[in-house]
């Protein structure tokens, strides 16, 4: 049996290894633009630092299982590993669109109260912008990567793919490019984040 962490002397229920959602405030309050609406802020904030926990569980079950080499025994069963692949992409992607959508929100000089609809031409650049600046960690390229595998929640187009989604959710062309974004996510303020997250080992 596999844990992501041993339970202690009677303790029972869950157990939690990783960063908890309240270490995760640091960092968010420092990189969300505090121009932007308090009730937005405070929404953002919320929605990202629980993503971000969600993506620790899953990263500490992926990686494990597609690093443990040969003759060793499965982490996880691999419909479950796909899946889990498939949905920390998701996170990425809500990670990336938050932060991204609320640094053109400062950039243009709106608070966000009125709700805008942001594209993602205009997100991903003011992400780019403040996170890779000058193009060496080609998170543009990884965003959009995140992008297409997000877009295969999508189920309702199917004749126009050339193959099953799970060709898409592969550990070398999905899951790394995705903890790389993040990580460069996390290069913007290193000093706020958690000690305790493994999203960048």
């Amino acid at each position: 049996m596999y844990y992501l962490s041993a339970y202690q002397t009677g303790q029972f229920g869950y157990v939690h290894a990783l960063a908890t959602a309240t270490e995760w405030d640091a960092w968010l309050v420092t990189v969300i633009p505090n121009v932007l609406d308090a009730n937005v802020r405070s929404r953002l904030r919320s929605n990202l630092k629980h993503i971000l926990v969600g993506m620790e569980m899953k990263a500490g079950l992926i990686t494990p299982h597609a690093t443990r080499g040969a003759g060793n025994a499965s982490v996880l069963f691999e419909p479950y590993y796909t899946v889990m692949i498939f949905e920390f992409c998701v996170g990425a992607f809500s990670v990336c669109e938050g932060l991204g959508t609320a640094f053109r929100l400062r950039d243009v000089g709106n608070n966000g109260a009125n709700a805008p609809r942001i594209a993602p031409n205009h997100w991903i650049a003011s992400l780019v912008a403040v996170a890779d600046p000058n193009g060496n960690l080609d998170l543009e390229a990884k965003v959009r990567g995140i992008k297409s595998v997000r877009d295969k929640m999508h189920q309702d187009r199917l004749g126009a793919r050339q193959e099953i989604d799970w060709h898409a959710f592969s550990y070398d062309d999905a899951f790394l490019p995705a903890k790389s974004a993040i990580l460069a996510l996390l290069q913007i303020d290193p000093h706020h984040v958690p000690a305790a997250t493994n999203l960048t080992a």
